[in-house]
């Protein structure tokens, strides 16, 4: 098989970087344009955003059986990129129009659809991007490339996302102020950048338009929804790198979601929001490339560990001095290295795993793999919107009133100590992982005999 093209690898990393911007827009202020916009209360907020997100997760299995079964002249995967990406413009804009002029019950039912149809369009599109790294190529060392290529614009998403939402939100809305506004235009901007970002993936992959790899007309490639679901619920990698993977997301969701909040009400300062997400963000970057580095000396399963393990004891360190704003920022900078690490290698060990258990149960199931990755994320995300909105209408907070010490307490508790004991799950779940990465290459190819023998 021909060798990537830089342009393709590019691409991949391009598409991540757009998506990721708009994410981060929704991960860090759908909560924020609640509470502090709309005004709306931290439980109705997570009533909203918790059975929008449930609604999501079930989505998740259901979609990964059907990418797989569809048959679009465009590809079976590259098809659904582009397809969900107008449904992200769609109902990203939607979510921040101002509906509070309706009756209350109305609009939380409005945004809980309009809230779970967006997350939904985000699993179309990104199932089919993922499941494009094992069906581009069958060399690991390109597929590396692929997930640190991914990772890299994942990084500049976030550092772009970090220095230059909240001063967008506030230049759209010609004031120095969030509004409703401010809110919509900067929705509507960031779905057409996802547009734009898988848009030219779509067309950078034109030559890839099925599996890229597979032999047509294999037995792995028809592989029934009941021995798909099988696969899954009896893969032990697999269900080992989803609790992980579950835990690593609800780790940086919480910290994404509540460091505003810590920055609005503990440091009174929302200012640093932005240099917070910024410079974290780029040290992030840096820790992705070191990623190819760290790989020829440790194995994916080890450098995840180690990125889960050093986050961790950051988020320790955090709690323990929050009082001083400057060492909070410095050693999350420090922290934020170690985020990269599993964030990078992850996409590749599921691809690992899509050939492990292709060799083991000679049926290939590459988008249902790939969309536990998207469940993992769904599942965490479900967590995170929970115990964010619960958390704070648990802990008494109210938008606009000074807070008690209680409250500050139970910032800080969910912005860092919380996290920290979550990063450690994840920790423990990996070590379940048992891929063997020097064995993938001899299975491999004793796959790619079988696809011969079958033809």
């Amino acid at each position: 098989m021909k060798k990537l093209s830089n342009y393709i690898k590019f691409s991949y990393g391009f598409a991540d970087l757009c998506f990721i911007f708009m994410v981060t827009f929704s991960n860090t202020y759908y909560l924020v344009f609640f509470t502090e916009v709309l005004k709306i209360s931290p439980v109705q907020a997570g009533v909203i955003m918790t059975f929008g997100r449930i609604l999501d997760t079930i989505s998740v299995p259901i979609l990964g059986p059907i990418i797989e079964k569809s048959n679009f002249k465009w590809g079976r995967y590259r098809s659904w990129i582009l397809i969900g990406s107008f449904f992200i413009l769609l109902f990203n804009t939607i979510m921040c129009a101002n509906l509070t002029g309706l009756p209350e019950g109305v609009y939380i039912v409005l945004y809980t659809i309009f809230y779970a149809a967006f997350c939904i369009a985000t699993n179309v599109s990104y199932i089919g991007y993922t499941s494009l790294n094992s069906t581009l190529t069958v060399d690991a060392a390109e597929r590396v490339q692929l997930s640190t290529f991914r990772g890299q614009g994942n990084s500049i998403g976030k550092i772009l996302a970090g220095w230059c939402l909240l001063p967008l939100i506030y230049l759209v809305a010609g004031a120095q102020e969030m509004t409703v506004q401010g809110f919509f235009i900067t929705a509507l901007l960031l779905g057409l950048m996802t547009v734009l970002g898988y848009g030219n993936l779509f067309a950078a992959t034109k030559d890839y338009k099925d599996s890229g790899v597979a032999v047509k007309g294999g037995k792995a490639e028809k592989v029934t929804v009941a021995q798909m679901f099988k696969q899954v619920v009896t893969n032990r990698p697999l269900l080992a790198i989803l609790v992980a993977d579950v835990c690593r997301v609800l780790t940086t969701l919480l910290i994404v979601a509540m460091f505003p909040y810590f920055y609005i009400y503990v440091v009174k300062n929302p200012d640093i929001i932005p240099t917070f997400f910024g410079l974290t963000s780029i040290l992030m970057l840096i820790g992705s490339t070191l990623v190819p580095f760290i790989t020829k000396k440790l194995t994916k399963k080890q450098t995840y560990i180690l990125g889960m393990v050093w986050i961790c004891a950051a988020l320790v360190l955090m709690f323990f001095n929050a009082s001083n704003a400057t060492l909070v920022l410095i050693i999350a900078c420090i922290g934020y290295v170690g985020v990269a690490f599993p964030n990078v290698v992850n996409t590749a060990m599921y691809a690992d795993i899509t050939d492990y258990s292709e060799w083991k149960t000679g049926y290939n199931a590459r988008a249902v793999i790939f969309s536990v990755y998207q469940l993992s994320i769904k599942i965490a995300a479900v967590f995170s919107t929970s115990v964010a909105a619960f958390g704070l209408g648990l802990i008494g907070l109210q938008s606009g009133v000074e807070p008690t010490p209680e409250v500050i307490e139970g910032i800080k508790s969910l912005a860092m100590f919380f996290p920290a004991g979550v990063s450690l799950v994840a920790v423990i779940a990996m070590l379940f992982y048992n891929v063997n990465e020097r064995k993938l290459p001899e299975l491999r190819a004793e796959i790619a005999e079988r696809k011969v023998a079958d033809n």
